[in-house]
């Protein structure tokens, strides 16, 4: 909690994002005051989850169990395996994500993320080997398209962050009712292979113990028409991420800019 604090008191420039990503998210519903508190929250949970991620070599598969006692939807695991087609998995930076991979890892599914390279080599090497070392591969973006058919083909899971602002290869959906760029990565893979995406998030109980919430598959329109049919998945599970960053504000990354390209839109 005090690294928490720190952070937040000296992280000048990511705190200003995170107050002004809350205020236009929950306009007229959230005094200053549930603002300011949320966003030192914020602070608190990254900083945890920080602590806990250089962890993971030491926990093993009983260890992630451990750590995670409570969930509901893993039977959506076992759904989509026995169709044997492979399986997308999409979640947010809530609750300390880099566990998502681990449990689901433990319960026995094979998982490997697809990855940006982070701006520091050093950083990113370090996040690698937290992550390897709870039997969760990495697909570090290049030719990451291959390799990613080439698992789904396998019948294994592919998972992907995607829940901030993209550059390239995205589509504009709806985020909290403001006009946000999604990449488009998971569905289009699931369009693509005509296979299902579950999305899924972790939240924090107490400072050890979290609770796993996975959601039905969605499953592709097959409209004939892929861009459209993109468009309408990304949708939907950009909704479940906000319906569930309502319910947690506290434990979602307010500190990135997510609404880049509605940044400028008048109140």
């Amino acid at each position: 909690m005090g690294l928490g604090k720190i952070a937040h008191a000296v992280l000048t420039s990511r705190r200003r994002v995170a107050l002004d990503n809350l205020r236009r998210a929950f306009k007229n519903e959230k005094s200053e005051d549930e603002i300011a508190a949320i966003t030192k929250n914020v602070f608190i949970n990254i900083a945890r989850s920080t602590i806990e991620i250089t962890r993971f070599p030491l926990l093993g598969k009983e260890g992630v169990l451990k750590l995670v006692p409570e969930h509901s939807g893993s039977e959506y695991f076992e759904q989509v395996k026995k169709e044997g087609r492979g399986c997308v998995m999409v979640t947010g930076h809530m609750g300390n994500w880099e566990l998502v991979g681990s449990w689901v890892c433990a319960l026995g599914y094979p998982i490997s993320f697809l990855v940006g390279r982070q701006h520091n080599p050093y950083v990113h090497d370090a996040i690698v080997r937290y992550r390897k070392s709870t039997g969760v591969g990495v697909i570090t973006a290049g030719l990451q398209t291959r390799q990613v058919i080439k698992l789904l083909k396998k019948n294994e899971f592919v998972a992907m962050v995607s829940d901030q602002h993209s550059t390239s290869g995205a589509t504009v959906v709806d985020f909290f009712g403001r006009r946000t760029a999604t990449h488009t990565g998971a569905a289009a893979f699931a369009v693509k292979l005509n296979i299902p995406i579950i999305s899924g998030y972790i939240i924090r109980e107490k400072y050890n113990r979290h609770r796993a919430v996975i959601e039905a598959p969605i499953y592709p329109p097959n409209s004939g028409n892929r861009e459209k049919d993109i468009l309408w998945m990304t949708q939907i599970y950009t909704d479940r991420l906000e319906r569930a960053i309502r319910k947690y504000p506290d434990q979602w990354m307010w500190t990135h800019r997510r609404w880049k390209i509605d940044r400028d839109r008048k109140e």
